[in-house]
């Protein structure tokens, strides 16, 4: 930048038919290049005051400039002291835009260099977190499960997970904060400590309270997880816990109703030592679950409006008896017909067959 507007004041300096001292060109050429790197760095920085001070203060310098330098010597009738110097004003301008060009090549290459490895490292993470994070579409037993997760950037923060553990299922979701990388690697150590405590036969309280202590001095300190967790074992009777996340929906087959199960323990992490409950569901033939992160609730209108759970609870009650993939389709395009994504968005859905 300040090579390339350096040359400013060669050009200037070639524009008057008077004599120019050395000391002249160089104060010329430095403040050329100087306040134009003072208005770039405004412009990035979008301290967009700097243009005034600095326009203030160009202005102060011209005028001293000027006044130093007193009156100067014309050149006029002096053919041979006049094409001298404007050679070597002219050579003086031609290296400058050269060490300018080769400068920006340099800066380009390397900011390229930098741009593609990181372009790389997240293209990777992307498909670990996508094979980490796979779509659900299974049945076990008299239940049926269908979970997608929709990030909002190459690499999310939310997990959907069912698995199938000494005859009894477990599904669930949680929604990491935070986004990017360090919200996928957490969640990804979440998964793992989540199965190795299932593996052991836990309940969900039990699960979360083992993850809770393995967990919790590991994770930076800002970063915490919200989380709801469903288990059954084939009969009528569902556990369920839930940390800090977005209240359960639970369509009632007989009855046509939707129930509300809100959060009862906070988010897993942030407190030490914390211990989680659980609770337990009665469920019957056709009825359906529901597990949701905020993504989905928590999307704005072009006015700021945000649609809440509501809108997706009326919905769901509508359409709950449809398969599974188009009432997910059906509950997600709600969020995507309000207003644009701006998180994860994770679904999922359990029906209790016949």
């Amino acid at each position: 930048m300040f090579f390339l507007f350096a040359t400013m004041g060669f050009v200037t300096q070639q524009m008057d038919v008077v004599e120019h001292t050395t000391r002249q060109v160089l104060l010329a050429v430095a403040v050329s290049g100087t306040f134009a790197v003072g208005y770039a760095a405004s412009g990035i920085t979008r301290k967009y005051w700097g243009f005034a001070v600095l326009r203030v203060l160009h202005f102060f310098v011209a005028y001293w400039r000027h006044r130093l330098m007193g009156a100067p010597r014309s050149l006029v009738g002096q053919p041979g002291a006049l094409q001298h110097q404007l050679i070597w004003l002219g050579v003086g301008g031609i290296f400058s835009i050269l060490v300018g060009y080769l400068l920006l090549i340099v800066f380009v290459r390397r900011l390229g260099e930098s741009y593609f490895r990181v372009q790389t490292e997240v293209k990777l993470a992307g498909e670990i977190h996508a094979s980490l994070v796979p779509a659900i579409e299974k049945r076990i037993g008299q239940f049926e499960f269908y979970g997608l997760s929709q990030p909002s950037s190459e690499v999310g923060g939310d997990l959907v997970d069912v698995t199938e553990i000494q005859g009894k299922w477990t599904g669930y979701i949680a929604d990491v904060s935070g986004h990017g990388l360090s919200s996928g690697v957490l969640m990804a150590m979440f998964k793992t400590a989540m199965r190795t405590r299932l593996q052991e036969g836990d309940s969900p309280a039990q699960a979360l309270n083992g993850v809770q202590q393995a967990l919790f001095p590991l994770k930076p300190p800002q970063m915490y997880v919200t989380v709801a967790v469903l288990q059954g074992d084939g009969a009528k009777r569902i556990q369920f816990t839930s940390a800090a996340h977005p209240p359960l929906l639970h369509y009632r087959c007989a009855s046509h109703r939707v129930d509300e199960y809100p959060p009862a323990d906070p988010p897993l992490g942030l407190l030490d030592g914390q211990q989680f409950s659980e609770s337990t569901i009665e469920s019957s033939s056709g009825d359906v679950f529901l597990i949701l992160t905020d993504g989905l609730s928590e999307v704005f209108d072009r006015h700021g409006k945000e649609l809440g759970i509501e809108p997706i609870k009326s919905v769901f009650d509508q359409n709950a008896e449809r398969p599974l993939s188009d009432l997910f389709k059906t509950l997600r395009g709600v969020a995507t017909a309000f207003g644009a994504q701006n998180d994860d968005q994770t679904i999922l859905l359990v029906r209790h067959l016949s």
